[in-house]
């Protein structure tokens, strides 16, 4: 694609040009109501940033960033785009965006000209997140040849001109995707609401020259059935005086340049005056497009152009209609040159703290004033930000003043350990046990290491230097606080407040000596080493000590540059105490507490004081009155304010006063409020849906991923099924490109997935020359959706000529030879693994390599699948006659007894082991055994026959688990204790195992009660033989493929017990809840931020599975709420599709998952929403299955058949209307379930 990293796309060199920019640009309207949302950052050089923030949410009113119609603002990260208070954050290259902001914004009607007054400023918090549905369409190569052809043969050739437009070309680049945006957003004096938004992402970068456009209209256009398109017509002298350019992104992922169109820059608000409708056609992809666009008289927002002042935007919302007949949003962009002058006010470059490159020290100590006190690496966080204070104070001709000091180097630490044999040992053997390599007390462990710390001596370079220090800052008989500063602390990412131990009050050589000793100690203190090692840090850490001189402070405290429980930046709070800054944090003192508000134009003002008790140290004729003047007050407010700006994030300053001077001791930043909130964290993963009229169902896709799936099942298998699905698709004659940024065909909700039944109709409609018209949007959910038709799938783009049609033969040819693909993966499987490597990381490399093999196993699995139920879809046909009605009763009769395949004879084999056991003759002892004793004993030579048919059974159905698709499901043989409870119960009871019973073809047929004459009668005992064999071949398929997803469980967890050992993991469990590209991250970087994620993620998954989806859902799912389901039947009778017959009587067991199965007793009818695979192994304990969905060719349908088992599928709302402990009857031949009188 010629794509650059959307992280800082621009090189460093390149933004020291003035022209230079890296901009991207967010839109997303509700199609619901008149909400919408525009965001851009720009950054600049010189460390300033352009930011567009328009908001308007229906019934609140219109928002927007209070320094428009300007749009200059302090560029405040170097790891994202961050500006006023906006923060825009790639979380996954050309896939997933956050888009977050918390500050003020101006409420009331857009502004169309520069204006002094400040307005009404509101407090506005959201989060968005922000994921493509669509593919990545890039100016310099993805537009039409013909739309730059037509520009050129406007103008008059020339050596210079095409030397202008390959400068153009090399200096700039730009592209585009589309997708949702999911949030909350918080306005102040309302309630939170959820977000819902589609819109465009923008990426700009390069050099680009503003005084060389003259002027251009843009459109950018999202419709309902899921069609993006962008047209712009613009005017650049120095190039093009008329070009015309854009694009269609198709519902289907196909993209198209546009070629030709009639818009004339001209004909649109040339004079200035921008009028309420528009009309445009254009073409691409061979179609005709004719859009009207509407624009909202009240949401027109304007802004200038950036530093030069001499130019504006004009974003004008509109709603359009393309074709006359599909609905659409969007905005219409205008922009003037030379239309402003110069009424901007001037833009100076904002003061900005930024921690230097420098080589590494070689001192033991470094004063404030030196550089390296600003290097977190040198002197640890708390340092480094106490060194930077420093620098600002003499930024600010020392309004402030920092205490004078030095830090004891990280340099030092390393020295101190490296003399000391003793403390060596200790760390290792603390890490150890940390990483559960070795057992131990941990607590212990880190209590006599403290000590052992304490008992050392600074080396005599170390002690030297400290002293000499102290003696040139004239500190030697001046109280001393001495503070721990671990590397990493006190950063945006991490605050270890609490963990480490602080000396206040020293005094003196020995006092200092001591005190930095105590400093280094606590940093394996319990607390400290337990705290890092839930994060994935390094046990063995790096510090640095402050030593600073104590104010003896009149007055004294901390302040918070905002509101620190709402974030409010308007808002700053004072907490003072008389005395050291020290007292206003302990238990027994409570301060005063000022709250001030403050706004760019009116400055600072304080609305309340509340006075605290001040019983430590305070005369009681001071308790009454606030401990600092307003004077003080004002002043220590504003120079916080200027920190800020500085550090460009909220801060936690300790400030003291004494005799009118303001000190300021230390700036922690404010770290509460980069947390992502549950919502967000439930939402986190969700596909993006381009249209609401889309078709989802959980049918099919359920059974092999039941619930809610982990991060890493989802970065893993979820990407292995979308690829799959494109390659059907284009097998089938559909678009032959993968889409990388944008797959399709399955999509996540709450950590839940869907198949996309037009994507899924879609890739088969192209080879549909035999199968009944409606079979591609019915198979599935195996029911007719009445709803759809192939109009539909027409609008994803996806209609073929018949000469297509015949063409897409070669799939049913591949299909048919799809038997080769299965003897590559016999052969494979016979020496198939996955290398673990010397260390995790070279673990992780070999995973990596070897996905690809994790995807051509699922896609052989779902090609010989496709090609094995072509007969039982031949057969369906032939017994409905035509008439697209599906006759589950008889296939449930016809397609019983297939040949054996090794996943229908598990069910039998668990009944030899339970027959084996008893035949041992201690049923009694093995029934009360815990897991981990019966495995021992089974795995035994003690268990004998019993031992032998167990361990036979794990060798031959030990790669199942309960779980498919789930990566943290171990698979049998890895965690055998999993199928111990079953086997107990069984055991312990009457349990009767079931004999396999024969039916003839001849006489199924003669079983069956549809009518069947003529040529369907002839041929239909073939169908029914090739059906059975076909579904044995599909079941083989998938045992298969199973057996490779065994491979890559057992591999992950051995990478996720490596990772623990190695301490980047505080529990193996966690690694499921990180992407596989996280994974990498963590092992490379260790960041703190993805590890804490993991827990919350951990944590919420609980919540996920609690929700439930009916089977078809059209657009957004919306989870089933109680009395929605409760709601669904109100008779006491429920039906669903025949299975397998039988009847049988017993006692309902309602379960949600697998992993409640331990409930289940003998003869129970077992009713669960899905029919995942784990269930089959409990079918020996089972007097029957319902389910809410499944099918007829349902792995767990298919083996309930097989081991006559009654069971019926699709009985709506069954788990929810039948309670555990409900006496029933299921009736596997009229394929109903009903409740019993007691």
């Amino acid at each position: 694609m010629g794509i650059r990293s959307p992280a800082m796309s621009i090189s460093e060199h390149e933004m020291d040009i003035s022209e230079a920019l890296d901009s991207v640009y967010f839109t997303g309207f509700t199609e619901a109501d008149k909400t919408f949302v525009i965001v851009r950052l720009a950054r600049r050089p010189n460390g300033v940033c352009e930011i567009w923030l328009f908001l308007r949410v229906d019934g609140v009113g219109e928002f927007q960033h209070p320094v428009h119609p300007d749009m200059i603002v302090a560029d405040e990260s170097e790891k994202c785009w961050s500006g006023g208070g906006l923060t825009i954050e790639c979380l996954e290259p050309h896939r997933r965006w956050k888009i977050a902001f918390q500050g003020l914004l101006r409420k009331g009607p857009y502004r169309q000209q520069w204006s002094d007054e400040e307005g009404e400023l509101v407090h506005v918090k959201f989060s968005l997140r922000w994921t493509t549905f669509t593919d990545v369409f890039d100016f310099k190569f993805d537009s039409h040849p013909d739309s730059f052809a037509r520009a050129l043969a406007l103008e008059k050739w020339s050596q210079e001109l095409f030397q202008r437009i390959k400068r153009d070309g090399e200096q700039h680049s730009r592209y585009e995707q589309w997708g949702q945006q999911i949030g909350e957003i918080e306005i102040e004096n309302h309630q939170k609401r959820e977000l819902f938004l589609r819109g465009i992402r923008t990426h700009s970068y390069g050099i680009r020259n503003w005084e060389e456009f003259y002027r251009y209209v843009m459109l950018l256009m999202h419709f309902e059935d899921g069609t993006s398109a962008h047209l712009t017509v613009l005017c650049k002298p120095a190039t093009t005086t008329h070009l015309a350019v854009g694009y269609v992104l198709f519902p289907n992922g196909k993209k198209a340049g546009i070629d030709w169109t009639d818009a004339l820059l001209a004909e649109m608000a040339d004079d200035g005056i921008i009028k309420d409708t528009y009309r445009v056609s254009f073409t691409a992809d061979g179609k005709s497009f004719s859009v009207s666009a509407t624009l909202d008289k009240e949401a027109r927002p304007m802004v200038y152009n950036g530093l030069i002042g001499k130019g504006v935007f004009h974003e004008c919302i509109a709603d359009f209609q393309l074709n006359s007949s599909l609905r659409g949003w969007g905005l219409v962009e205008f922009y003037y040159r030379d239309e402003v002058g110069d009424l901007v006010p001037s833009v100076n470059s904002p003061l900005k703290l930024k921690e230097p490159s420098l080589p590494a020290s070689s001192k033991f100590v470094v004063s404030f004033t030196e550089e390296h006190s600003q290097c977190t690496k040198e002197v640890g966080g708390k340092g480094a930000q106490i060194g930077q204070l420093t620098r600002l104070q003499g930024q600010l001709g020392n309004q402030f003043i920092v205490p004078p000091g030095f830090c004891v180097t990280v340099l030092a630490l390393e020295q101190h350990i490296k003399q000391n044999q003793a403390l060596q040992e200790a760390v290792k053997e603390l890490t150890q046990v940390a990483c559960k390599i070795k057992p131990g007390n941990l607590q212990e462990l880190c209590k006599r290491y403290s000590e052992t710390f304490n008992s050392t001596r600074l080396s005599c370079e170390i002690e030297d230097a400290v002293l000499q220090r102290l003696e040139e800052l004239g500190l030697q008989q001046e109280l001393l606080a001495v503070r721990p500063s671990p590397v990493g602390e006190d950063t945006t990412d991490k605050a270890a407040a609490g963990q480490l131990q602080s000396e206040l009050g020293i005094k003196g050589r020995q006092q200092v000596c001591g005190a930095i000793l105590a400093c280094w100690a606590s940093l394996y203190s319990f607390p400290a080493v337990r705290y890092r090692h839930q994060r994935g840090q390094l046990i063995p850490s790096l510090m640095g000590v402050v030593i600073q001189q104590m104010v003896p402070a009149e007055a004294a405290g901390t302040l918070f540059t905002c509101d620190p429980l709402t974030g409010h930046p308007g808002k700053i709070i004072i907490k003072a105490n008389y005395g050291i800054g020290e007292s206003t944090v302990t238990s027994n003192v409570e301060p005063d507490t000022i709250t001030l508000l403050h706004s760019p134009k009116s400055g600072l003002q304080v609305t309340s004081k509340k006075i605290g008790s001040k019983k430590q140290h305070v005369h009681l004729s001071e308790t009454s009155q606030c401990c600092i003047s307003d004077d003080i007050i004002l002043k220590v407010a504003g120079l916080a304010l200027w920190v800020r700006k500085a550090y460009g994030s909220a801060r936690d300053i300790e400030w003291a006063v004494k005799e009118n001077l303001i000190y300021f001791l230390q700036a922690r930043p404010m770290t509460s409020f980069n947390m992502e909130s549950d919502f967000e964290l439930m939402h986190e993963f969700d596909t993006g849906l381009p249209s609401d009229l889309q078709w989802l169902t959980t049918a099919t896709i359920s059974e092999a991923a039941p619930g809610a799936i982990t991060p890493l099942t989802w970065s893993v298998f979820g990407t292995a099924t979308q690829y799959v699905i494109q390659q059907l698709g284009a097998l089938n004659g559909g678009l032959s490109q993968l889409k990388l940024h944008s797959l399709r065909g399955l999509d996540m909700y709450c950590g839940h997935l869907f198949l996309s039944i037009l994507s899924y109709a879609a890739s088969c409609e192209p080879s549909n020359v035999i199968n009944q018209k409606n079979n591609p949007l019915c198979s599935p959910v195996e029911k007719e959706l009445n709803e759809l038709g192939f109009h539909d799938i027409i609008l994803q783009g996806l209609h073929l000529s018949p000469w297509r049609k015949i063409f897409s033969f070669k799939f049913m040819k591949f299909l048919l030879n799809s038997s080769s693909k299965q003897r590559y993966w016999e052969e494979q499987l016979q020496n198939f693994s996955i290398p673990s490597g010397s260390d995790a990381a070279e673990a992780y490399l070999h995973l990596t390599k070897m996905l690809p093999e994790y995807f051509n196993a699922y896609l052989t699995s779902v090609m010989s699948s496709s090609a094995s139920i072509m007969w039982t879809s031949y057969l369906i046909d032939t017994l409905s006659q035509g008439e697209n009605k599906l006759t589950a009763e008889a296939i449930a009769v016809l397609c019983k007894n297939c040949p054996d395949a090794l996943s229908t004879e598990l069910p039998h084999s668990v009944e030899v082991i339970i027959q084996a056991v008893r035949d041992q003759g201690n049923s009694a002892e093995f029934a009360k055994m815990d897991s981990q004793t019966a495995v021992s004993w089974l795995l035994s030579a003690d268990s004998g026959e019993a031992g032998k048919t167990f361990q036979s059974f794990l060798k031959r159905h030990g790669f199942f688990s309960f779980g498919e698709a789930e990566l943290r499901s171990k698979p049998w043989a890895d965690d055998p204790t999993q199928l111990i409870p079953l086997i107990q119960r069984a055991v312990a009871s009457n349990h009767i195992s079931k004999k396999k019973t024969q039916t003839s073809v001849e006489e199924a047929i003669a079983a069956v009660k549809i009518p069947i004459t003529g040529l369907r009668k002839i041929i239909l005992p073939l169908l029914v033989r090739k059906a059975r064999v076909g579904i044995s071949k599909r079941e083989y398929s998938k045992t298969l493929a199973r057996k490779v997803y065994a491979l890559f469980k057992t591999a992950y967890w051995d990478l996720a017990r490596q990772m623990v050992k190695e301490g980047f993991l505080p529990d193996e469990d966690l690694l499921f809840f990180l992407t596989h590209a996280e994974v990498g991250e963590i092992l490379q970087h260790r960041p703190l931020d993805i590890i804490l994620r993991a827990n919350r993620r951990k944590r919420i998954l609980d919540q996920q599975n609690l929700l439930q989806f009916p089977e078809v859902a059209m657009g957004r799912p919306v989870p089933l709420r109680f009395k929605e389901v409760a709601d669904l039947t109100t008779e006491t009778v429920l039906s669903g599709i025949i299975i397998s017959q039988g009847v049988a009587k017993g006692t309902a067991r309602v379960l949600k998952s697998v992993a409640e199965a331990s409930s289940i007793q003998q003869g129970d009818i077992l009713i669960v929403a899905i029919p995942e695979v784990g269930w089959t192994y409990y079918f020996p304990l089972l007097g029957g299955l319902v389910t809410e969905i499944g099918g007829i060719l349902s792995h767990g349908g298919i083996i309930a058949r097989e081991y006559g088992l009654p069971c019926i599928m699709k009985c709506k709302g069954a788990t929810i209307w039948f309670k555990s402990g409900d006496k029933v009857i299921l009736d596997g031949f009229k394929g109903t379930v009903q409740k019993l009188e007691e």
